[in-house]
């Protein structure tokens, strides 16, 4: 049995957090910027959810899109803050919908008009990859399947890939990819 020995703490003064260590860059690996749902849980609401409730919901928790799920736990689609602007919500209201009747399967984008990486064409690729493919979509979030399972494996979104790669993030503004794609074509 080993004996160990404790120290002093006077000469101590800071607490180290991951983002000390994180090194990714343009090249790194997409392991670096991806949300597994393997060691993640996936944030997700029900599709019966009040859209203004969800809206509250994911600004408390300051997340931009949530999966959504049926009562069951399938996967229907995903909602994000811009499904849920107040704009949105008036197009709903002005097609006969009180505005406390619109739920998220209102507002979301179904699974049926999305579209997804496939997490082995993302084994090789890096980050810089992913933001130059999908510079031209201008999503602020992109699904990552696992074909071989049928499954939703994790998300990329570009609020975590700026985060990774120490750029300026406006809270209240929503970054998207194309927006990233500039910040860092200005830094380079």
């Amino acid at each position: 049995m080993k004996n160990l020995q404790l120290i002093n703490l006077e000469a101590v003064d800071n607490i180290i957090y991951p983002e000390s260590y994180d090194q990714t860059t343009l090249f790194s690996s997409v392991t670096h910027i991806f949300t597994d749902f393997k060691y993640v849980k996936p944030l997700i609401i029900e599709a019966d959810t009040l859209a203004a409730d969800a809206l509250n919901l994911m600004a408390k928790a300051h997340v931009q899109m949530k999966i959504v799920v049926s009562e069951n736990n399938d996967f229907l689609g995903i909602i994000s803050t811009k499904e849920l602007s107040e704009q949105s919500m008036v197009t709903e209201v002005a097609k006969g919908i009180g505005r406390e009747e619109i739920l998220v399967r209102d507002m979301m984008l179904s699974r049926l008009t999305l579209q997804a990486f496939d997490l082995d064409s993302l084994q090789n690729a890096n980050v810089r990859d992913v933001i130059t493919s999908l510079k031209s979509y201008n999503m602020s979030h992109c699904l990552v399947v696992d074909r071989e399972h049928h499954h939703i494996r994790g998300v990329i979104s570009s609020s975590d890939i700026a985060r990774k790669l120490h750029l300026p993030i406006v809270i209240n503004t929503k970054m998207s990819f194309k927006m990233l794609f500039e910040v860092i074509a200005n830094k380079t």
